[in-house]
C-alpha cells in the first residue's frame, strides 16, 4: 500500500472489499470484486454523490493479487486499456440499475447439459389393448378364464398376439432356433423323411406337414437336402400349419414360392422342389386321405397349457386379472 496510500473511509471500505474477496476466493472472486468495489469506494461521497473512484490498478486490472491467496491457476490478464474500458462499462451498467442500497447480485446456472432423469409416477400405467380385451372377457363371463385360454390370447390374438404381427425369430427377434444356426439339421430331417417315405412303400402322394414352421428355414433345408431324390419330392404335398399372416409371408419367401395357374385353379409351388404348398390355420384343416409325415420342431413348448391347482374339495384351472 506504499505506492497507493489510502486513508479515511476509503481505506475502511477497501479493507472490507479485500476481506470479502479473500473469503470468496473459491468462487469467481475477481468478477465479484470488480462489481462491488465501485459501490464500496463510492460511499464516501454520499448517496447522491457523482464522484466515482476506481480501484488501484493492481486490483482492477490484474489477477496477480488474487493469485497470492488462491491455488487455482489464473489466466493471463487482458491489456489494461481494454480491461479498464470493460470494467468501467460494466460498473456504469450496474450503477445505473441499482438503488441507493446497492444492486442485488444474482447467479444463474445453466442446467441444459445436465442429466435429467424421467419423472417417476406411482400412478398405474394405461392398459394395453390386449389387457383391456382380457379384462372384457373376464367381465363378460363374470368370472375367471383358464390359463390355456389366457396363453392362447397372448400368443395368437389376431390384433395383439405375440406371433401374429412380427417376426420374432433370429438376431432381430427374441430367440434363435437350431435351423437358424446350421442347415445341417434340416438336411438330416430331409434324409429321415425320405427314408420314412420309402418304408411306407413309396406312395405316389404323401402329405408333408410342418406345425409352426417359423420362418420356414427348417423346411427349406429339408427340401434342399432331399432334392436329389426326385420321386420323393414329386410325391410331396406340403402343408404348413401357421396362424400368423406375417410369418406366412416370411415362409412364402423362404421357400421361394410362386403362384401358378393349373387349369381353372391357382396354386402355390415351391421352386426348391416343385411341390405344391398350402397354408392352414389349424391341423384339422389339412386334407386327409394320404399317408402323412409330420414335423414339429420347438412347437409344443409354445402351445397353451393347462395348469391345475388341487384343493381339498376341487380342482381349478382358472386365473383372473385384477385391476
Amino acid at each position: 500500500s506504499s505506492s497507493y496510500p489510502l486513508s479515511g473511509p476509503t481505506h475502511q471500505h477497501f479493507s472490507y472489499s479485500l476481506c470479502l474477496a479473500v473469503e470468496m476466493l473459491r468462487s469467481p472472486a475477481a468478477a465479484l470484486l470488480r462489481r462491488l468495489a465501485p459501490r464500496l469506494t463510492g460511499c464516501s461521497g454520499g448517496a447522491g454523490s457523482s464522484t466515482r473512484q476506481s480501484l488501484p490498478p493492481y486490483i482492477s486490472s490484474s489477477s496477480s493479487f488474487l493469485a497470492r491467496f488462491s491455488s487455482t491457476p489464473t489466466s493471463p490478464p487482458p491489456p489494461s486499456s481494454v480491461g479498464a474500458r470493460d470494467d468501467e462499462a460494466e460498473d456504469d451498467k450496474l450503477q445505473g440499475s441499482s438503488s441507493d442500497s446497492g444492486a442485488r447480485l444474482s447467479i444463474s446456472v445453466d442446467r441444459a447439459g445436465l442429466y435429467s432423469p424421467p419423472e417417476h409416477s406411482h400412478e398405474p400405467s394405461s392398459d394395453s389393448d390386449l389387457v383391456k380385451h382380457l379384462k372384457s372377457i373376464i367381465k363378460f363371463r363374470s368370472g375367471p378364464i383358464s390359463i390355456a385360454e389366457y396363453m392362447e390370447e397372448v400368443l395368437t390374438n389376431p390384433q395383439s398376439g405375440y406371433y401374429m404381427n412380427r417376426d420374432v425369430f433370429g438376431e432381430s427377434g427374441d430367440f434363435i432356433t437350431s435351423p437358424e444356426v446350421s442347415q445341417m439339421f434340416g438336411e438330416l430331417i430331409g434324409v429321415w423323411a425320405m427314408c420314412l417315405w420309402e418304408q411306407m412303400g413309396k406312395p405316389e402322394k404323401v402329405n408333408l406337414i410342418e406345425l409352426g414352421p417359423g420362418r420356414g428355414t427348417l423346411l427349406a433345408d429339408l427340401l434342399r437336402g432331399s432334392a436329389k431324390f426326385v420321386n420323393f419330392t414329386k410325391a410331396l404335398n406340403i402343408n404348413l400349419v401357421e396362424c400368423s399372416p406375417t410369418l406366412q409371408k416370411v415362409q412364402y419367401n423362404t421357400l421361394k414360392c410362386e403362384d401358378e395357374s393349373v387349369g381353372d385353379e391357382k396354386r402355390t409351388v415351391s421352386k426348391l422342389c416343385g411341390a405344391p404348398v398350402y397354408w392352414h390355420a389349424s391341423l384339422v384343416q389339412v386334407p386327409s386321405g394320404f399317408p402323412t409325415i409330420i414335423v414339429a420342431h420347438e412347437f409344443f413348448d409354445a402351445l397353451p397349457i393347462h395348469q391345475f391347482q388341487v384343493g381339498e374339495q376341487s380342482v381349478s384351472d382358472f386365473i383372473t386379472l385384477k385391476d
